[in-house]
C-alpha cells in the first residue's frame, strides 16, 4: 500500500492544499509557500509512535483577513491505495477490512482523516476513516486502527542532509548493535578519513546493506503469502550485488562517508523508537543538498533512488532536479485561498516533446523550473539583450524570477506546454518574419482567456536587429559594419548582414549594451521598455 493523496486544510501555513503523491515526489516553491507546514503535517499524522497527537493554537491556519477565529479547525486527509490488485488480504491489512473503499484502477483504497478543531484554547482532536463520498465511516475502534496504519506505515523525516553527526555523540541504548556498528565505522570515517582501513568500511556497508534489508525489504516475510510488487522495489537473490554495494563499489572514502551518513541520518531521524519489521516507513528528506559538493550529491541521490520505499523530497538545488523525471516534480505556489499543486500530466507531452523539454529545460536549464515566468526568445542576441536592458532599467531579471529560454531548438510547444502545467508564467517576443508569424500561430493557440498582449510580442520588424535599427541604433550598425554615412546606397539588410559577419552575436549585444548605455541619445525603445515590464509583471503576479 503507499500514499496516493495529501488533502490538507487549515494547518499551520497551508489554507487548502491537495497534492497527487507517487513512490519518489520531489516539491518545489519558494519560501513561505507551505512545504514545511506539508512535511510537518505528515510527520505528525504519521508518527511511528502510533500516538494520538497533540496540538496548539499555533498548528492553525490564520487567515489574517479573517483574523483569529473564536473556533477553528482543520483537516489532514491521506488517501492510500493497493500497489497492487488484492494486496488489501496481507495480513498486515486484515484490520482494514470494514474501512476499505471501492476500486480505484483495480485496486482498493483507504481514507486515513486527522482533524483538530480549537474552541475557548480546548483542542478535541479525531482519528477518523472515511468512505469514499468523504462520511465518516463509524468504526469504534478508529483510533487503534489509526495507531496501526501510523506503526506500519510510519514518516521518517531526515531534516538535515549534512548527514554529519557531532563527534562524541553517544548512540542510544536503543540501537541496534548494526547501528552501532555503522555509527562506531561512521564516527571514525568523519575523523580519521585516512585511518579506516578496508576491512572497517566493508564492515560499515555491511551494516547498512543488512539496516536496509531490516527496514526496507523487498518482499513481505515469509509468513505473509502476498509479496509485494511495488514500483522501485528492490529484488535481490543472494547471487546478485545489493544496489548498495554497487554505488559503493567504486567511490572514494569521502562519498563511502556520504553514504553511511544518510543511513545514520535515518537511524537518528527514526528516533529512540524502532520500527516494526513489518513497517514499510515514507520518508521526508528536507533540501539534502544543504552543504554537499555536487558531486556527493549526486552520491546521495543516488542511493536515495535506490531506497525501496515511498520518498518526499524538497530541493532548492538545480543539480538535484536535473536528475528528477518531470513526472515527479511538484511545484507548489501560494495562492490567497490555497496552495496550488502544479505537476506536468504523464500524457500532456507527447515522448518527442518530452525529450525536447527533459534536454533543454530539465538537463541544461535545471533552474529554469524554479522560476516564476519565462520569457521565450528565438536567439542569443535576446537572451544577452534582455538582461543587460533590464540591468539598465534598475531590474536584475533572475531576482525577479524571470529566465530567459532561447526556443529555437527545443521548439516552443513543449516550453509552453510544461510551463502551463507547472504554472509558470510565459511571454513570447517572435520576430515579424515568416518563422516569427508560425511561432506567434503557436503561441495564440495557448493563450486562454487572456489578452494576446499579457502573453505575446511581435516585433514590427523581421527580427530584433533590423527593429534596433530602426530605433535609434543605424550609427552603431554602420559602425560594426564599417559603412560610413557616405554610403547612402548600402540598405539596411546589407549593413546589418555584413555587421553580423564581423561580429559574433554575443559581441554584437554587448556592443548594442554598450552603446545603449554611453551613446544612445534616446531613451531605450518603447517596445523592449515594455517586453521586460510585461515579464516581470507577470512574475509578480499582476501580469
Amino acid at each position: 500500500m503507499r500514499l496516493d493523496r495529501i488533502e490538507i486544510a487549515g494547518f499551520r501555513g497551508i489554507n487548502r492544499l491537495s497534492l497527487q503523491v507517487d513512490e519518489l515526489t520531489v516539491l518545489i516553491g519558494e519560501n513561505a509557500w507551505g512545504k514545511s507546514s506539508l512535511l510537518d503535517a505528515l510527520e505528525i499524522a504519521l508518527h511511528p509512535s502510533g500516538d494520538k497527537p497533540q496540538f496548539k493554537r499555533s498548528d492553525f491556519h490564520v487567515d489574517h483577513v479573517l483574523g483569529v477565529l473564536p473556533e477553528q479547525q482543520f483537516q489532514i486527509i491521506l488517501r492510500w491505495q493497493e500497489s497492487f490488485p488484492g494486496e488489501h488480504k496481507a495480513r498486515r491489512y486484515r484490520r482494514f477490512k470494514p474501512v476499505w473503499n471501492g476500486n480505484n484502477a483495480g485496486c482498493r483504497t483507504l481514507d486515513y482523516c486527522l482533524s483538530a478543531t480549537i474552541q475557548e484554547s480546548k483542542v478535541a482532536v479525531r482519528r477518523e476513516f472515511l468512505s469514499s463520498q468523504g462520511d465518516i465511516i463509524e468504526q469504534a475502534d478508529s483510533d487503534a486502527l489509526a495507531s496501526h496504519l501510523m506503526q506500519i506505515h510510519p514518516v521518517v523525516r531526515v531534516r538535515d542532509a549534512r548527514r554529519m553527526r557531532v563527534p562524541g555523540q553517544a548512540v542510544t541504548k536503543d540501537n541496534t548493535r548494526l547501528e552501532q556498528r555503522l555509527d562506531n565505522t561512521y564516527r571514525r570515517l568523519l575523523m580519521m578519513p585516512g585511518h579506516v582501513n578496508k576491512g572497517e568500511i566493508k564492515s560499515g556497508l555491511h551494516a547498512m546493506r543488512q539496516l536496509l534489508d531490516h527496514y526496507f525489504a523487498a518482499y513481505e516475510h515469509d509468513r505473509d503469502p502476498y509479496p509485494i510488487h511495488a514500483p522501485g522495489a528492490l529484488a535481490i537473490t543472494h547471487n546478485q550485488m545489493h544496489p548498495l554495494e554497487a554505488v559503493a563499489a567504486n567511490t572514494s572514502n569521502q562519498s563511502r562517508l556520504v553514504l553511511m551518513g544518510l543511513l545514520s541520518a535515518f537511524v537518528r531521524a527514526r528516533g529512540p523508537k524502532q520500527l516494526k519489521r513489518n513497517a514499510r516507513p515514507v520518508m521526508l528528506f528536507e533540501d539534502p543538498e544543504g552543504r554537499l559538493h555536487p558531486t556527493l550529491l549526486n552520491q546521495a541521490w543516488r542511493l536515495i533512488q535506490l531506497m525501496p520505499m515511498q520518498k518526499l523530497l524538497t530541493t532548492n538545488s538545480g543539480d538535484l532536479l536535473a536528475g528528477v523525471q518531470l513526472d515527479h516534480i511538484r511545484r507548489l505556489v501560494r495562492h490567497p485561498t490555497e496552495t496550488h499543486s502544479h505537476q506536468v500530466p504523464p500524457h500532456l507531452l507527447s515522448k518527442d516533446e518530452r525529450r525536447r523539454v527533459t534536454f533543454h529545460v530539465r538537463f541544461h536549464r535545471p533552474s529554469a523550473l524554479f522560476a516564476r515566468c519565462w520569457l521565450l526568445v528565438e536567439g542569443e542576441t535576446e537572451i544577452w539583450l534582455f538582461n543587460e536592458l533590464a540591468r539598465l532599467q534598475g531590474y536584475d531579471l533572475a531576482a525577479e524570477g524571470v529566465h530567459l529560454i532561447e526556443f529555437a531548438q527545443s521548439g516552443l510547444r513543449p516550453l509552453i506546454k510544461a510551463a502551463k502545467a507547472l504554472g509558470i508564467e510565459w511571454h513570447l517576443v517572435a520576430d515579424g518574419d515568416m518563422a516569427g508569424k508560425k511561432y506567434a500561430a503557436t503561441a495564440r493557440g495557448q493563450i486562454e482567456h487572456q489578452p494576446e498582449g499579457a502573453r505575446l510580442t511581435v516585433l514590427p520588424d523581421r527580427d530584433i536587429e533590423h527593429y534596433l535599427y530602426n530605433n535609434g541604433y543605424e550609427p552603431l550598425f554602420r559602425d560594426m559594419a564599417g559603412v560610413t554615412s557616405q554610403q547612402p546606397h548600402m540598405n539596411d539588410k546589407r549593413i546589418i548582414a555584413k555587421a553580423l559577419k564581423r561580429y559574433a552575436k554575443p559581441d554584437a549585444a554587448l556592443a548594442i549594451i554598450a552603446y545603449t548605455e554611453n551613446e544612445l541619445k534616446a531613451p531605450i525603445p518603447k517596445l523592449l521598455r515594455w517586453i521586460i515590464q510585461r515579464a516581470i509583471g507577470l512574475a509578480r503576479g499582476v501580469g
